[in-house]
């Protein structure tokens, strides 16, 4: 962790099944995901940590659950995620830690903080942090006030433009902004669920999101739709006085067949 700057890479909503073969809206998530993967051992240069910010699985299995985290370990960094609406966060307890995903909610470095929060409301496609998470977000803050600190979770807390997904986002969400209203040193928040690259500066706040790595859904659209873009990820540089640079990379192709007429799944 050298150099001035922390290298995190960000992967969201991969949507693996037990089935490695399975498909999904045209896209086997499993061939897609190992795509993305490849661009990342090319293009990420140094990196310290990853992290994933949510439906990890799209069937609740533990063989999902269990092959993710063993992709990941050939990168030899620690990684780290959060549940998101279609994960069972019991199953992801239950099975990490496993090879290279701990289950650690607080990353903690000499500059930084990264709180990294559970948004799944059970039963719901929609986000809410209970009054645990809200109070785990504040004492992690008041803990290590002068570092400079990031909240990650899956669902969206800021309108992104789409009608459909910003009824599905986080439905608390002037709970979570009143307590980072006052911590200054909380400048970022990351977030996935929306299957797209979204960057939004909102109350002074940076809020950004990373693409799926299987299908994109469309943009400033109100009902569903799917955009003929590539899979991606994320990658996000911490500089040691409070400086945060990111970019989304995207492989060069569609990796599946795009379903114009896809109305959801």
């Amino acid at each position: 962790m050298g150099n001035g700057f922390l290298r995190i890479l960000q992967v969201s909503d991969t949507h693996l099944f037990a089935d490695r073969n399975k498909a999904l809206l045209g896209v086997q998530p499993q061939k897609s995901f190992e795509g993305v993967l490849d661009l990342m051992r090319k293009e990420s240069g140094k990196i310290d940590f990853i992290i994933h910010s949510g439906d990890l699985s799209q069937d609740y299995s533990e063989p999902a659950y269990i092959r993710i985290a063993e992709m990941l370990e050939e990168f030899k960094v620690p990684v780290y995620c959060v549940p998101g609406n279609h994960d069972d966060p019991k199953v992801m307890a239950a099975v990490y830690p496993h090879a290279a995903i701990s289950n650690d909610r607080h990353i903690i470095t000499k500059n930084w903080q990264i709180i990294l929060l559970d948004s799944h409301k059970p039963g719901a496609v929609e986000g809410y942090l209970d009054h645990h998470q809200l109070n785990y977000l504040q004492h992690c803050l008041h803990t290590y006030p002068e570092h400079h600190a990031i909240a990650l979770f899956h669902h969206q807390p800021v309108p992104v433009g789409s009608r459909w997904l910003d009824n599905l986002g986080l439905t608390n969400a002037d709970e979570f902004w009143k307590i980072v209203y006052e911590f200054p040193r909380l400048k970022n928040v990351l977030f996935g669920h929306v299957h797209q690259e979204f960057e939004k500066v909102f109350n002074g706040i940076h809020c950004y999101s990373t693409p799926s790595t299987c299908f994109q859904f469309m943009r400033n659209q109100d009902r569903f739709g799917l955009e003929n873009l590539p899979p991606g990820f994320r990658w996000i540089n911490l500089h040691d006085d409070g400086r945060l640079e990111t970019a989304v990379v995207r492989t060069d192709k569609y990796i599946g067949v795009f379903d114009e007429k896809a109305t959801g799944y």
